[in-house]
């Protein structure tokens, strides 16, 4: 078994390699453990960059198709008098074809679910996915109420699978283990020396030594900074990747602000207003006389749906009115005798409570004069007995003495 000195002795010991520098085997070790590390974290930095730009590569081709196809549909949405689905008039080229949004959203759903990076930020940002509400005959648009950089955030698709944080202070690490190992190379240096006598001993070997101790600090900031220059490229087109998918998705289905919302749907009173033969002139105009029979109808059945909603309401406030006042009619004479009766027996109450008032009254007098005659009758007892008890001896002498005579 290796005991400390000797592994001391050996560190310590000078060596040269490849031709290069008297140096502590301390340093040449640590050099070729720096330089382990450097290539170690660069290709494991290009395997997961590469992992994690791998699903934007295969989704990218999908959506870039899509978008081309769509042409112009984005800025012809925002378009308030734009007429979607009708022919366009005499002069002006034919826009690019109309697309449905439920197509590529389909079409998306099932690249999304295809990719367990974007599985479970795509379901959610599905949920914030709204249909446009248009006319019968104009394809639903889909709006998004937030914005895709939102809910497919760096942390959310790339925290798993690339440390960024960690790659980014890789090259301060370095640094500092290649700092760490030349103070350690020079400390060796500087434990050979001692005093014997008037004399140094040990400064030789530190001085012939010393280029050779800063060997790893060279090869420590040699390594950060190609690293860096590695790390910083890689890294940007991780980004790029991922802000050109965002910006895509936006594109797609681009999003929709609440003021935007409500101005879509703020009602055309002038389109409403018109007129039918306007309409038919207008369709007329365009090169759309197929549909004026259809609008007519659908005009028709409006109006017919107005006017009996008008009748609707009018009744209903027509009764509205009139209740109150069949209701006063119909309650006024049960609600007069409820109202006599109610009188009648608060009268009829007072009076049972002034007779009740009159027995009371006379049932206390009577029960007074019942208590005085009573205290009179006891008063009287008192006395009567007292009297016969003072001759009642003499009587009975006479009744137990006459038998014997």
């Amino acid at each position: 078994m290796i005991s400390m000195s000797s592994l001391w002795e050996f560190l310590s010991r000078d060596a040269s390699f490849f031709g290069g520098p008297q140096s502590p085997m301390l340093s040449w070790l640590g050099s070729f453990g720096i330089v382990l590390f450097f290539l170690w974290h660069v290709i494991r930095l290009r395997r997961e960059v590469s992992g994690a730009q791998r699903p934007f590569d295969r989704v990218r081709p999908m959506l870039i198709a899509l978008a081309n196809e769509r042409g112009d549909v984005d800025r012809e949405r925002f378009t308030s008098h734009a007429l979607v689905g009708f022919a366009p008039p005499a002069g002006q080229t034919a826009s690019s074809p109309t697309r449905i949004d439920c197509d590529d959203l389909n079409t998306l759903e099932a690249a999304m679910q295809k990719e367990p990076m974007f599985r479970q930020p795509w379901a959610q940002f599905r949920k914030t996915l709204i249909l446009q509400h248009v006319p019968w005959f104009v394809e639903p648009h889909i709006f998004s109420t937030r914005r895709a950089e939102d809910i497919f955030t760096q942390d959310t698709l790339m925290s798993h699978r690339v440390n960024l944080a960690f790659y980014s202070q890789l090259p301060s690490l370095v640094t500092g283990i290649g700092l760490l190992l030349t103070f350690l190379a020079l400390f060796i240096g500087l434990s050979r020396l001692h005093a014997d006598g008037h004399e140094i001993v040990g400064i030789q070997g530190l001085i012939n030594g010393l280029a050779g101790k800063f060997l790893t600090s060279i090869v420590g900031l040699i390594a950060a900074n190609l690293f860096t220059l590695i790390e910083k490229p890689t890294v940007f087109r991780l980004m790029n990747a991922h802000h050109s998918f965002l910006g895509l998705i936006d594109k797609l289905f681009p999003p929709k602000t609440m003021e935007q919302m409500l101005e879509q749907l703020t009602p055309m009173h002038s389109g409403r207003q018109a007129s039918g033969g306007e309409i038919r002139e207008r369709l007329g105009g365009m090169g759309t006389d197929s549909l004026a029979a259809p609008i007519a109808e659908l005009t028709s059945a409006v109006r017919s749906l107005t006017k009996w909603k008008q009748d609707e309401q009018t009744a209903a406030h027509r009764m509205t009115i009139e209740l109150p006042r069949a209701l006063r009619e119909e309650f006024t004479a049960p609600m007069k005798i409820l109202n006599d009766s109610i009188h009648d027996l608060t009268a009829s109450l007072k009076e049972m409570h002034i007779h009740r008032m009159q027995a009371t009254t006379t049932l206390d007098e009577l029960m007074s004069r019942l208590t005085d005659r009573l205290a009179e009758q006891r008063i009287s007892s008192d006395i009567a007995p007292s009297e016969g008890r003072r001759f009642w001896p003499k009587r009975s002498m006479v009744s137990t003495q006459r038998p014997t005579a």
